[in-house]
């Protein structure tokens, strides 16, 4: 373990970005119902960046919060030009800290996978962080502390944890509107029933109800942003075997059939592949809606691996009544 002085606004990182295109060939159209609002490739020479599991962003999509699996914070603000993502600026990090205030670098208790607002005040305010490994689920008053905030556990299912080892939780948000407002929810890596769909879970305050969603081929979800309204959700999944064979996809679900257990393979948004995106180990997903529509945000976990892998950032546009 280790102590490190308390700094309410993290440590300043220089961050340097690049045009990324989404597409490896300009003659590859975007999937009908998605419009493509910009990329961005991130790099920056502090040996803590990097490793970007979860994302949210803030509800005017002026500013983010990331969290890495080495246990750290990522903070900073979009830069856009003529509606598109063009940079990011006043990037800030810090080790995120337990609920004695401390940091403990251990993996086990550091790996963070997701993060999302608590209320619908967005990432200024309180916010919750999902951990796989040591299983959990922790609030932080970013508004009250900033990114010094200590750990506050809030009360999850059991049934959290009965997954494989480093394939428990790994997506997790918070209902802000809707049919289910104030109720969490998250979704397992690897924790599957037996007929091989990958578990989640509705919660609040002792009640808890199990659902179940189809696979898709070898993907794992990694990330679950609700959509505006409080009706859907949009998770983001990767399929990863470096480097021949790594892909994203995009699927919705309806809440309704989520609240019914088996909530089926949803509508599918976006599935491809290195061969024709330039994509990455796709982690984090956050979704907003500003002037330009719902707009979602990914950025992807490079692993520590810079020699072959990257830091990207994508926004998309969901067009209304896409299937």
């Amino acid at each position: 373990m280790a102590a490190v002085p308390a700094l309410a606004d993290g440590i300043g990182v220089e961050v340097e970005t690049s045009p990324r295109a989404f597409s490896r060939f300009g003659s590859i159209t975007m999937p009908a119902g998605l419009t493509f609002l910009g990329g961005l490739e991130l790099s920056s020479s502090d040996e803590n960046f990097g490793g970007f599991s979860g994302l949210d962003v803030s509800p005017d999509g002026k500013s983010f919060l990331g969290v890495s699996d080495r246990g750290y914070w990522l903070r900073g603000e979009f830069v856009y030009r003529d509606g598109l993502l063009s940079g990011v600026s006043s990037v800030q990090m810090a080790p995120i800290r337990n609920t004695a205030g401390k940091v403990d670098e251990r993996k086990s208790r550091s790996d963070a996978e997701s993060v999302a607002a608590w209320s619908a005040d967005g990432i200024g305010g309180k916010v919750i962080v999902g951990y796989e490994r040591r299983e959990r689920v922790e609030q932080f008053n970013l508004g009250k502390r900033g990114l010094a905030a200590p750990a506050k556990a809030i009360r999850s299912p059991q049934a959290l944890g009965e997954g494989e080892y480093n394939g428990e939780l790994e997506a997790l948000g918070r209902f802000h509107e809707g049919p289910m407002k104030v109720w969490l929810i998250a979704i397992s890596e690897r924790n599957e029933t037996p007929d091989g769909k990958l578990r989640g879970w509705l919660w609040r305050q002792g009640k808890s109800k199990e659902f179940h969603i189809t696979r898709h081929e070898d993907y794992r979800i990694t990330g679950l942003p609700i959509l505006p309204g409080g009706e859907e959700i949009i998770p983001v999944e990767r399929s990863f075997v470096p480097p021949v064979r790594v892909g994203m996809a995009m699927r919705r679900f309806r809440l309704a059939d989520l609240r019914k257990q088996d909530a089926g393979a949803g509508r599918m948004a976006f599935s491809g592949g290195i061969a024709a995106w330039k994509i990455d180990n796709m982690e984090g997903i956050a979704v907003h809606k500003d002037e330009r529509g719902t707009v979602i945000t990914v950025i992807s976990d490079d692993n520590f691996n810079r020699s072959i892998q990257d830091t990207v950032m994508f926004q998309f546009r969901l067009e209304d009544g896409a299937d």
